[in-house]
């Protein structure tokens, strides 16, 4: 789809790197949590009830190469890598990835997403699928397809014409998100060593 750009690559990740990702993952997936704006509270967020585990770089560098060769960015400007399970009835609300403008978040300080990579890591027969309502595009869930689209621009405004959800699943769904910021991760609480460790399985 173009203007606003999204692209589809297929086979971006291999059936053996889809594979070894969900076995890393898997044993460590817990509620995604959210920070409460107004209190300052970790709470589960509402508006996605799916799983997911942080996966360190240093666990997988050679998808890490992947994704900066794809979004032509350097490995510090890429949020912590998630991997995401939806199961029956889980989903994720319309949002934009990006921001009404520059924010301090995720480990980046006056910043704002750039580029939205995931890729699935499964094949989903039955829903799940990834639905921008703005454009009524409709992406099936492909074992090893990246899907790269872009929440804001240059300047750092937030186009809102991304709005996109993750459709109820059926069968179950995994993949892996990341987004490029402007400016490189730069709070030390979000330090990559700070991260646990999923598995001895370096991909």
């Amino acid at each position: 789809h173009r203007n606003p750009d999204i692209y589809q690559v297929d086979n971006f990740l291999s059936d053996d790197e889809c594979d070894r990702i969900i076995a890393k993952a898997t044993p460590h997936l817990a509620p995604c949590l959210i920070k409460n704006e107004s209190t300052g509270a970790i709470e589960r967020d509402p508006s996605r009830t799916s799983t997911d585990a942080n996966l360190p770089r240093a666990e997988a560098p050679s998808i890490v190469s992947k994704l900066t060769d794809l979004a032509r960015c350097r490995a510090d400007q890429l949020e912590i890598l998630q991997i995401l399970r939806y199961t029956q009835g889980q989903e994720f609300q319309p949002h934009t990835d990006g921001y009404a403008g520059p924010v301090s978040a995720c480990g980046f300080e006056e910043s704002n997403r750039l580029v939205t990579v995931f890729c699935y890591l499964n094949d989903v027969a039955r829903g799940g699928s990834t639905y921008f309502p703005e454009m009524d595009v409709e992406i099936r869930p492909k074992k090893g397809m990246a899907v790269v689209h872009f929440p804001s621009d240059t300047e750092l405004r937030e186009d809102e014409r991304t709005l996109h959800q993750g459709m109820p699943a059926i069968d179950d769904k995994l993949l892996l998100a990341t987004w490029v910021w402007a400016k490189p991760r730069s709070d030390p609480n979000y330090d990559e060593k700070k991260l646990a460790s999923l598995s001895t399985d370096v991909i």
